[in-house]
């Protein structure tokens, strides 16, 4: 962990630059902020409607507010020897993955997680089932399924026999320990793209991290990465 963070620590780019420590709360893991700067057009727009969007950026401009610094988190953890970015997959997180290959001289892979992977993660780390989306199904590019405890729903059944490679995405309530309460928020594991996002209930607007970890590691343990067994439900 000490090398990791002093190769990343202090690295600058074009404008751009890398942060890093050992994390005060495990001891498996790397914490990184990656800096840069955006336009104030670009990053208001993501946030507010395209009106109040406009009024905002003329305001700012007014200002002589042109950009703004926004920041990544990322987490490298040498236990699992996974790398997570948390921000939706775009070019900027490839830009952000490759950075990192280049200074710690190493290569990171993408996650795939297979149909059946997608199967024993709802079975032994869900309790229920919300949302399944399977891919080239009768014609169709991508068929969705939608309900409560769908594991039960005649028709997906049919369609895991019908088409057992074909589940690429599911939603599902995490089994987990919650930091704030029983607070049972969605999880999406698209196994194509090997992303995971936390639905936004209104309680809150971020997970924490000692909720992700979880999460994180028991993706690790079905594809083989770690030996590690699931929570007590608090």
């Amino acid at each position: 962990m000490e090398e990791i963070s002093s190769k990343l620590n202090g690295k600058k780019l074009d404008g751009k630059w890398i942060t890093s420590r050992p994390s005060k709360y495990s001891k498996n893991e790397v914490f990184i902020q990656y800096w840069q700067y955006e336009d104030v057009e670009e990053s208001v727009k993501k946030v507010f409607s395209e009106d109040d969007a406009d009024e905002i950026v003329s305001f700012l401009k007014e200002n002589g507010k042109t950009k703004v610094l926004k920041r990544t988190y990322c987490f490298i953890n040498v236990l699992t020897k996974t790398l997570e970015v948390y921000r939706g997959f775009d070019s900027k997180t490839l830009e952000i993955v490759s950075l990192l290959q280049n200074f710690l001289k190493t290569k990171f892979t993408r996650i795939s997680v297979t149909s059946k992977d997608l199967q024993k993660i709802y079975s032994d780390y869900s309790s229920e089932l919300r949302q399944a989306m399977f891919k080239n199904v009768s014609g169709l590019i991508y068929e969705i399924l939608r309900g409560n405890i769908l594991e039960k729903n005649e028709k997906y059944q049919e369609y895991l026999k019908k088409f057992p490679e074909a589940l690429r995405v599911i939603s599902f309530k995490p089994k987990i320990r919650f930091l704030n309460g029983y607070n049972k928020y969605q999880v999406t594991i698209n196994g194509d793209r090997g992303t995971v996002k936390f639905s936004d209930n209104g309680i809150f607007n971020w997970r924490p991290r000692f909720e992700i970890r979880q999460v994180t590691f028991f993706i690790a343990t079905t594809l083989g990465l770690l030996k590690w067994s699931r929570p007590k439900e608090a």
